[in-house]
């Protein structure tokens, strides 16, 4: 009884299987249809989609750019200010009281070159000075006496020397001699180490008188007549108001088409005239801060002013016979769409250069009617509506 009660159970669960199996199958059967169906259904709806927004265009619609052909020169802004080429600080290299005699250190006093811009009184320095040049003058006597018994050939070169000695004014070159032993005594009666004692005490008498290095202009004054001032003090700041360079910043697409000797022409908008610069020098350095290099120019005119602002414009490429196009026009596909005879045709180009708003391409023909519109869906080769 038991081996029968398991056959049947297995033949019941066999038949049910089938059964189950039979159900799946005949779902699948209509499930499948009814998708194909569905998906035919939202394609057609897709077109038919398609087909009413190609069909709703016309020729009102469109956006129309008749392009003409041109020469274009790309020009990139370049600015910078004025600055004298020649700035100097003033500094004293000796103790002094500021005379009153040519005193020129004052703010915007201009001044020629050589002129005396400041003197110090050197009275007692001087005196000291024509101490050493007396005691100088006694040790060459004392010698006059061996040195015609001993070198008489050389003996009136040294008389001479002493006889042209006057007061006040800087000593003259040493006569030569002329063998080791005329040397060796002149140098043990200590001649040279005296003598260029003194000529450096005689340089150093100039420096009570400071004197303009070059035409030019006061622009900081910090003495003034009868102040005392000290070695190392600072006196006050000139500038060369006759020789200018402009100091200007450029973009690093402007710096690699720069070179020394190109000439750009300036302008202040506050002034008539311009001012023609030439590059000088360019730095290897980038401002960190505006990514902009220092470009130098020697600027040439009248009127400039350290601190004057000039802009101008560098004529870095031309361009003959392009098309300037929008930016947007340009497909992915580097073709820009075309209306031809009231068809939508799209037509590759050549670019040459990118503007910050618009291209320069070749390739167009003078009077072709650009399309200005952007579409969602291909539309080369759409026939418009006139209506």
């Amino acid at each position: 009884m038991k081996t029968i009660s398991k056959k049947m159970k297995t033949t019941l669960l066999v038949i049910l299987g089938s059964i189950v199996s039979l159900a799946l199958i005949s779902y699948q059967f209509k499930e499948e249809p009814a998708k194909s169906a569905s998906s035919k259904k939202k394609s057609e709806e897709n077109i038919s989609q398609e087909e009413q927004t190609v069909n709703k265009i016309k020729k009102t619609d469109l956006r129309l750019i008749t392009v003409k052909a041109t020469d274009k020169v790309i020009k990139q802004p370049i600015s910078g200010r004025i600055v004298p080429k020649n700035t100097t600080q003033l500094f004293s290299e000796v103790q002094g009281k500021v005379l009153s005699q040519d005193f020129k250190l004052k703010e915007g006093i201009s001044f020629r070159k050589g002129e005396s811009l400041m003197r110090l009184d050197a009275k007692e320095f001087r005196l000291q000075l024509e101490a050493q040049k007396s005691a100088f003058l006694n040790i060459l006597t004392g010698m006059m006496s061996d040195l015609k018994a001993d070198y008489p050939n050389n003996y009136s070169n040294w008389l001479n020397y002493v006889q042209a000695y006057k007061s006040g004014e800087s000593l003259a070159e040493l006569p030569k001699t002329e063998s080791n032993g005329e040397e060796y005594y002149v140098t043990s009666n200590q001649v040279y180490s005296t003598y260029y004692t003194i000529k450096a005490l005689e340089e150093r008498l100039t420096k009570f008188n400071i004197i303009a290095p070059y035409d030019g202009s006061v622009t900081i004054a910090n003495t003034d007549k009868g102040t005392l001032v000290s070695p190392g003090q600072m006196l006050g700041t000139i500038i060369n108001n006759r020789s200018y360079e402009l100091e200007a910043a450029a973009g690093i697409e402007v710096v690699v088409k720069l070179k020394v000797g190109d000439k750009i022409t300036f302008s202040n908008n506050q002034l008539n005239g311009s001012w023609l610069g030439t590059v000088t020098r360019i730095s290897e350095i980038i401002d960190t801060k505006t990514q902009n290099i220092p470009v130098y120019f020697d600027i040439q005119g009248p009127n400039l002013k350290a601190g004057m602002y000039l802009e101008g414009f560098f004529v870095s490429e031309s361009f003959e016979n392009v098309f300037s196009i929008p930016s947007a026009m340009l497909t992915r596909d580097e073709k820009v769409l075309l209306l031809d005879n009231n068809v939508i045709r799209g037509k590759a180009v050549e670019l040459v250069e990118f503007m910050h708003d618009s291209i320069l391409v070749r390739g167009l023909s003078s009077d072709d009617l650009l399309i200005a519109n952007q579409f969602n869906i291909p539309v080369e080769g759409l026939k418009i509506s006139l209506n």
